[in-house]
Parts: structure tokens; C-alpha cells; sequence
């Protein structure tokens, strides 16, 4: 052999090499996106896990949740009142980090209408909400051109126009 074919070997060798070397780095690109994701519905689920630890080792926070759930039948304190404001946001919060995971591609769509679905369960099952999410709607009007807030618009849109 040559050295011109050696040549044309080393370099067709080497070409092989880079290729190899960029599928390499593609897919430890593509595991870092998929630890970053994980990582990101782990800590949003641990946000909303905050709250449910909280009920079965704080009465107060389970006496709260039942006035969340069915504030007809409790008398509603000044405190009572800030702490369903203060679960209200909380809850926003999360749903907002939501829409920023999914607006930097860190979640899918799919994750972020899980999100958006669970804000509709909210809005259902939990009417204690209703008056902050309303006053948090009505006054922020960056929530209400934003997916995961769509069940938000939907239900004060009357009062939104």
C-alpha cells in the first residue's frame, strides 16, 4: 500500500472517529435533557407533596385543607382566610415553575397539561381557592394568556373582560 492510500485510510479512519465522537456527546446531551426533566417534575411534584405530608402530620393544615374542600361548612377566620390565600399561591407557584419548565423545554406538553388538569381539579374540589385564584387572576395579567392558567381564564373570563 502507498502512502497515499494510507493516507486516504487515516483520514476516512479519523472521519469515522468524529462521527463517533458527535453521537457520543449527542447522547450524553440527550441522558443530561432527560435527568434535567426528571428533576424537574421530581421537584414540582415535591412542591405539591409539601402540602399533602403536611395534612396528615399538621391538624391545622388538615383542618385548613377540609375548609379548602367545603368552606360552606366551617367558620372561615382572618387567618384562615391568609392561609387559604397563602395555599392559593402556592399552588400558583407550582403551576407557574410549570409553565417555565415547559416554555424552556425542560417538560413536555403533556407534562404541562397534567398541571393544567390538576388546576381544573382544583377550581372543582377545592372552592376555598376560588376567591384568591379569582383576585390573583383578575389582578395578574401575565396569567392570563398562559396555558397551564387556562382553566383560570375559562372559569373569570366573565369577570376578565
Amino acid at each position: 500500500m502507498d502512502a497515499e492510500n494510507w493516507r486516504k485510510a487515516a483520514e476516512f479512519v479519523g472521519g469515522l472517529g468524529i462521527i463517533a465522537g458527535l453521537f457520543m456527546v449527542a447522547m450524553e446531551i440527550r441522558q443530561a435533557n432527560e435527568i434535567a426533566r426528571t428533576e424537574v417534575i421530581i421537584n414540582l411534584a415535591g412542591q405539591y407533596n409539601e402540602f399533602n405530608s403536611a395534612r396528615f402530620q399538621d391538624p391545622a393544615v388538615a383542618n385548613l385543607s377540609l375548609k379548602l374542600i367545603q368552606p360552606g361548612n366551617y367558620e372561615i377566620s382572618e387567618t384562615d382566610a391568609s392561609m387559604m390565600a397563602g395555599a392559593a399561591w402556592h399552588f400558583a407557584n407550582i403551576l407557574w415553575s410549570a409553565q417555565v419548565a415547559y416554555d424552556s423545554g425542560l417538560i413536555s406538553i403533556e407534562d404541562l397539561t397534567f398541571y393544567r388538569s390538576h388546576l381544573e381539579w382544583m377550581l372543582d374540589n377545592m372552592p376555598g381557592l376560588l376567591p384568591e385564584f379569582e383576585s390573583m387572576f383578575e389582578s395578574n395579567s401575565a396569567m392570563k394568556e398562559v396555558y397551564v392558567f387556562g382553566p383560570l381564564k375559562k372559569r373569570f373570563e366573565h369577570n376578565a373582560e
